[in-house]
């Protein structure tokens, strides 16, 4: 009895201790989160109310900017323009009239093949283009374009009446008001909280448009929103229930915890520009009153809390570890997901852009086989010397355009990786001498001394990429030419030193011109794309600025340096070294020289298969001029029917257009090599004639069982000779 009653005492005190401890707890958890309610209560009426009035101040102070728009259709209505050079200073004025750099504002106009055109001149193509394509007449939103340095908020508006532009009536649809999304500042600008608010625009997919703040950005990522969602909340929010009353009301605002320390943000959403605006204030700057009495609270509270700190340090400790182990596991997988997704993306986007290259090459490409086409079969016509010389600056200017194009296209591969070196067995002296002969090509019409130093090796015959070693000499020598005055002098001089060992040594090419020369800044970026070092260059020497990024790729592909050296006005010196593997002069292929006359191919029978109208009146007239007999077919099919229905000996060769309609060159060629009982369709020459002008496309022509490959815009000569060559003349 006794011991069940010493028992009894001793529960008793326990017990009671017990519940003391747990009606502490409960009354002090029930009085924290009570008093974190009123916290974040009183703080979210804060910021919703502050970021409320900011919200309404920006929408009007942007509005004010679609006023400026209207006013801008108004006054081009319906201009025409008779040159880019009208289109620049007609924007200079309008920038002018319109006191646009007051507002922070460019102005500019982007024609109907995604050109835009600034008060600087044509800006190359605008890839934020895709934001104008929903049928809607005016757009807003943030653009981050490659054509000028900096963010802008872009306004832009469907022109009333087009602009036109030229002979060939180029149309302009668009106006955009560009304004540099730093000055949006003026709009939210706010001292409420003593300056320690950041202030982030953040685009509709959520990455960081502009940051404005008197200390570095504590979110630090590109992408707020991923940022935010991946941070730790308070008070059981997250970042989709911030989306939901985000979607919902507009405005929402949550705190988060950012590398231990505790901030409130506030996010509103600006539709009608495709953008949001958040502030990010830290929590000891908001709410300063409630602050203080939960201060209070606190320290009355912590007397009570001590008993418990003993006690409840083991739960804690376990706690912490366990979330802490969630935490890593849910970031671990988040961090996966992410990663799957990125890298689906990635594939999904190369593979875009693959598409792309291919439709772009071969849609310029199509129509500039036109243009130079019948180019040079009007300046055969012997027309008077005016409509000559008109001739001859549109053969001039195709040509550059054409090279343009090329730059642009193969910039873009070398970066995606689709080029690959191809290195072959060569004559390294044959190399340089073709070099020469075409640097002696571009000093026709000009007054310079080219003088060249060519060193012979020991081992003339190497494995090398010619085509691109020949690329990166004639690239810098062009420039030599295209940058030195007459007058001037370029040097040209080649030498070998050993390799690593005795299979390998390395080319030497030292080129060094009396030209205008390069700034020390701009030497650092002469590889940079689109790089060139004054405006009036782009115009006065032409070019995209893409020839010495290009040449500094492909040396870098071939394990080479380059080295620059240049003084303003005294000329410049470069040195390009590359490494090569020594082989033997059996494993060379020798030149051909020549394949016959032209007037061996007169009576040759061919088939066309080509259904573009105009390259077919090309094609058709330059062949005939050689003394060809020409049957053209409209289309793979045709072109099949053509050749079945004809007896043997009705052709003597085809030349294959690839993308047709009904059925494309590669099906017609299998269908051809595929006929039974005509033993010639597995011998006719099927030479491929086509803007895929890719290595890949050359590759797909061999693989479907064509004999050759010429690419678009065609060149006579080629095309003659490719057809001498397949048929054994």
């Amino acid at each position: 009895m006794r011991e069940r009653k010493s028992k009894t005492n001793y529960l008793l005190p326990v017990a009671f201790v017990l519940i003391l401890i747990l009606a502490l707890a409960w009354g002090i958890r029930y009085m924290r989160t009570a008093l974190m309610k009123l916290t974040i209560d009183e703080r979210s009426y804060q910021l919703e109310e502050m970021v409320t009035q900011i919200r309404e101040n920006l929408n009007s102070g942007l509005q004010t900017h679609w006023n400026l728009v209207s006013g801008l259709n108004n006054a081009v209505h319906g201009i025409h323009f008779e040159s880019d050079g009208d289109v620049r200073d007609n924007i200079v004025h309008l920038e002018n009239d319109f006191c646009t750099a007051l507002y922070g504002c460019r102005v500019m106009l982007l024609d109907e093949q995604g050109t835009a055109y600034l008060s600087d001149g044509p800006a190359g193509i605008w890839y934020d283009v895709s934001h104008l394509i929903d049928g809607e007449k005016r757009h807003t939103f943030v653009s981050e374009t490659d054509s000028i340095d900096g963010s802008f908020l872009v306004f832009s508006q469907e022109l009333d009446a087009p602009i036109t532009m030229g002979q060939n009536q180029l149309r302009f649809n668009h106006i955009l008001l560009l304004k540099d999304i730093q000055t949006v500042k003026q709009y939210y600008t706010t001292t409420t909280y003593g300056g320690s608010a950041a202030t982030y625009i953040i685009k509709s997919n959520g990455t960081l448009a502009y940051f404005d703040a008197d200390e570095d950005d504590v979110i630090g990522a590109r992408n707020v929103y991923k940022a935010l969602r991946e941070a730790e909340y308070v008070q059981g929010q997250s970042f989709d229930l911030v989306r939901e009353d985000l979607d919902a009301d507009g405005i929402a605002v949550a705190n988060i915890l950012l590398d231990g320390s505790e901030y409130y943000y506030c996010l509103t959403s600006l539709s009608d520009y495709d953008m949001a605006l958040m502030l990010l204030i830290p929590a000891d700057a908001v709410a300063v009153s409630t602050m203080s009495m939960m201060d209070s609270t606190v320290r009355m509270l912590t007397i009570f809390m001590s008993a418990l700190v003993l006690l409840l340090l083991l739960a804690a400790i376990s706690f912490v570890s366990v979330q802490r182990i969630i935490q890593k596991v849910k970031i671990e997988q988040e961090t996966n997901r992410e990663l799957n997704r990125l890298r689906l993306e990635a594939e999904s986007a190369n593979s875009a852009k693959s598409t792309f290259l291919n439709n772009m090459s071969h849609d310029i490409r199509t129509p500039m086989n036109a243009i130079i086409g019948f180019t040079n079969i009007a300046l055969k016509q012997e027309p008077r010397p005016e409509i000559r010389s008109c001739l001859e600056k549109i053969s001039d200017s195709s040509e550059h355009l054409l090279t343009l194009i090329n730059d642009v296209l193969d910039l873009s591969r070398i970066e995606s990786g689709k080029i690959q070196l191809t290195p072959a067995p060569v004559d390294i002296t044959e190399v340089v001498d073709t070099v020469v002969n075409v640097t002696h090509g571009f000093l026709s019409n000009r007054n310079l001394s080219f003088r060249y130093n060519l060193e012979t090796p020991q081992a003339r015959y190497v494995l090398a990429d010619a085509v691109r070693i020949r690329e990166v000499l004639v690239n810098i020598l062009g420039n030599a030419v295209k940058f030195t005055n007459d007058g001037g002098t370029i040097d040209f001089d080649v030498s070998y030193r050993p390799g690593a060992d005795g299979g390998h040594m390395f080319a030497c090419y030292r080129i060094a011109d009396t030209g205008v020369g390069m700034s020390g800044d701009f030497v650092e970026h002469i590889f940079d794309e689109f790089s060139q070092e004054e405006n009036s260059a782009r115009t006065q020497y032409k070019g995209s600025g893409l020839g010495m990024a290009i040449t500094k790729r492909y040396v870098d592909l071939m394990g080479g340096t380059i080295r620059v050296e240049s003084e303003k006005g005294r000329g410049s010196t470069f040195i390009v070294e590359i490494p090569m593997e020594i082989t033997d002069e059996s494993r060379v292929q020798k030149r051909e020289h020549g394949a016959g006359s032209y007037e061996q191919l007169s009576g040759v029978k061919v088939l066309l298969a080509e259904d573009n109208e105009l390259n077919a009146e090309i094609a058709t007239i330059q062949l005939e001029e050689l003394g060809m007999h020409i049957t053209r077919a409209a289309d793979g099919r045709e072109a099949v029917r053509a050749f079945a229905e004809n007896p043997p000996g009705t052709f003597d060769v085809i030349l294959m257009d690839i993308m047709m309609p009904e059925m494309n060159g590669y099906e017609a060629t299998a269908a051809i090599r595929s006929l039974p009982e005509r033993p010639d369709a597995a011998q006719i020459p099927i030479i491929a004639m086509t803007a895929n002008a890719f290595a890949e496309d050359v590759q797909a022509s061999l693989d479907a069982g064509m004999n050759g490959h010429l690419s678009k815009p065609i060149v006579i000569d080629e095309v003659a000779k490719t057809i001498a060559r397949n048929i054994n003349i």
